[in-house]
């Protein structure tokens, strides 16, 4: 008989095959934490190999890999997140990236780490453009990948870490921030909140947006950047940023907890 999972893993692509179906093998390689979760592939309508790529995928998993995709119409990362909330049943959500790749005890570390009314916030370390097309499946099975980081990346996650704890010592209203490739909540207080604002298309501000609502409702957000990180594959930037338009929204004065274009539609009735 089967049992719901634990934990979602809810990985955002666009039209990286190549990466993903390594950040998927490193899900695979999870140590002691496969039983119990499911992942949601959550695609901003790829129009390549990915959505084969991710059937092949499933079709060796242990655990199950669902795929959810809209017509590509611009960056729409929001969209997607919510799509991969809708597609999953675990009370814990776990986002991710496609083009990152898990250390093998990341998962056991988040399950671990788990507290109410609070959001876990990690990052990244950077591979370097020269060095992430090395990184094959070989490297990935045998951990060495861990090892293949770019110079410097640990000691900025130190000190991201460091200023985030004081944030949070502090109780600053606005930071930490919350780093939207590597962030675990559980799935009350995601919608608590309506989940993510689906109004910021293109690159930046959606998680700000995020983190300021959940701390509105009383859920406070962590740093685990001491813990444990994923590690970024390097890739060229696609055009997508507008930062302009989100940034005129982040600014909006007390925008409700609750969005309206989020992970439910709330329509204003007819006067």
């Amino acid at each position: 008989m089967s049992t719901q999972p634990e934990i979602a893993l809810l990985v955002s692509s666009f039209e990286r095959p190549g990466h993903l179906r390594r950040a998927l093998l490193s899900i695979a390689l999870q140590q002691g934490a496969t039983r119990n979760i499911e992942v949601v592939v959550t695609d901003d309508g790829s129009r390549d190999e990915t959505p084969q790529m991710v059937r092949d995928f499933a079709a060796t998993a242990d655990f199950p890999v669902r795929f959810v995709t809209h017509p590509h119409d611009g960056f729409q990362l929001s969209r997607c997140r919510n799509e991969g909330v809708r597609a999953s049943t675990a009370p814990y959500l776990l986002f991710l990236d496609g083009d990152c790749l898990l250390p093998p005890d990341h998962l056991k570390i988040h399950l671990a780490r788990r507290e109410r009314s609070v959001v876990q916030s990690s990052h990244f370390m950077r591979i370097a453009e020269a060095t992430s097309p090395q990184v094959g499946e070989a490297e990935i099975r045998s951990g060495q990948f861990l090892q293949m980081a770019a110079p410097g990346e640990r000691h900025k996650l130190l000190r991201y870490h460091l200023k985030s704890w004081f944030y949070e010592l502090i109780r600053h209203p606005l930071k930490p921030h919350l780093y939207g490739n590597n962030v675990a909540l559980w799935r009350e207080d995601y919608e608590r909140v309506n989940g993510y604002d689906e109004e910021f298309v293109g690159w930046g501000g959606e998680d700000y947006d995020l983190a300021y609502r959940l701390r509105r409702a009383g859920v406070r957000i962590k740093s685990l950047m001491w813990h444990t990180w994923t590690y970024h594959l390097w890739h060229p930037k696609h055009e997508t940023r507008h930062q302009a338009l989100n940034r005129d929204k982040l600014r909006r004065t007390n925008p409700p907890i609750r969005c309206a274009d989020g992970l439910v539609k709330q329509r204003v009735a007819a006067a």
